[in-house]
């Protein structure tokens, strides 16, 4: 078990249950799977290390997120962050995701730091959000795609 001063280490702040939520979806992480039924799909992808996230969503008529699943290729952090980050959307209605999505990727850009690993959950996300919207409107699409954009000065870091 990684205990609260192994994160202090590495340097993040986190209370004894923090560290108690992040050591329970890091062995055991939720929603890793794609789901079979599902009527959103958003690709994240980082072009500079073949890192991708699948996020499956079934929202119903309502727009509340009945259901979430992901599979990943990348680092192992993927698996337990995106397992807190489904746990958190799901029942959640689709706008409100959507606005908590977008907050987060705006906090990561003004930290300016290199959170790749969580930046391709959250364009996911925002791909699965297109993509809901567009087979609403009657376009016929599997899925869609978002990118990271690279950042030169970044290109160099990879998340662990």
């Amino acid at each position: 078990m990684i205990e609260e001063k192994d994160f202090k280490a590495h340097g993040y702040n986190v209370t004894s249950e923090q560290a108690k939520k992040l050591n329970e979806h890091y062995h055991d992480p939720k929603n890793r799977w794609a789901l079979k039924e599902y009527n959103a799909r958003g690709i994240g992808r980082n072009p500079s290390n073949y890192g991708q996230v699948d996020l499956y969503l079934l929202i119903n008529d309502q727009e509340i997120i009945e259901n979430i699943g992901y599979e990943f290729n990348g680092c192992p952090t993927i698996a337990f962050t995106a397992s807190i980050y489904t746990e958190e959307m799901k029942g959640s209605s689709l706008e409100e995701a959507l606005q908590t999505t977008q907050f987060s990727l705006e906090e990561m850009a003004a930290q300016d730091n290199c959170e790749e690993c969580t930046q391709m959950i959250l364009l996911a996300f925002l791909g699965a959000y297109e993509n809901y919207q567009n087979r609403k409107n009657n376009r016929d699409e599997e899925f869609a795609l978002k990118t990271i954009q690279t950042n030169p000065a970044f290109s160099q870091q990879t998340c662990g």
